[in-house]
């Protein structure tokens, strides 16, 4: 199936469990060869634009983390269930329209991007969802689906990132010059 008609309705989705949706997605075949990018700070929140979880996408939505699939071909495109853009768009343009100019931003704000292949991710990764759970809830209802191994959880080391451990943490400027 071409990129350009991939449909977000077409896969498994939950809101605001993106590690887990794009986890799903990567089962896919065509997706095997690709990249996650693990999107954070190093002040535990950054801003993003275009996201779907704000009515007006020019204000920022302000992630903890964020999670994205990079598929790797002759036009690199991202894939985000949450954005407002279109669910596949080239890499050059997602990030232009995605993300706030740097020197707008306190160096705490600044988005770094941990780039993982998607067959470590999908060996490697493991999510309890206790990061979701609060003492009278949930932040946001659980997927429907099992739990990515059960009883661990190693999502903590994906986000920190001053984590070395685990893919390669680039900067914006880093991504772009390589995936561009």
């Amino acid at each position: 199936m071409s990129l350009a008609v991939l449909k977000r309705e077409d896969f498994l989705y939950q809101p605001c469990y993106c590690e887990e949706n794009i986890w799903h997605l990567c089962q896919h075949k065509q997706f095997k060869n690709s990249c996650i990018i693990f999107i954070a700070s190093k002040g535990g929140s950054f801003p993003m634009l275009n996201q779907r979880a704000m009515d007006n996408p020019s204000m920022p939505v302000y992630w903890d983390y964020h999670v994205i699939l990079l598929v790797l071909s002759e036009k690199n495109t991202v894939l985000d269930f949450d954005t407002s853009l279109p669910f596949s768009i080239d890499v050059d343009t997602y990030f232009s329209r995605s993300f706030l100019d740097n020197k707008l931003l306190s160096i705490k704000e600044m988005p770094l991007f941990r780039v993982v292949p998607a067959s470590e991710f999908i060996t490697v990764f493991s999510s309890d969802r206790s990061h979701m759970k609060t003492d009278s809830g949930w932040y946001a209802p659980p997927p429907d689906w099992p739990l990515i191994r059960e009883n661990e959880t190693n999502l903590s080391d994906f986000i920190d990132m001053t984590n070395n451990e685990i893919g390669e943490v680039l900067t914006y400027d880093d991504v772009l010059e390589r995936f561009s």
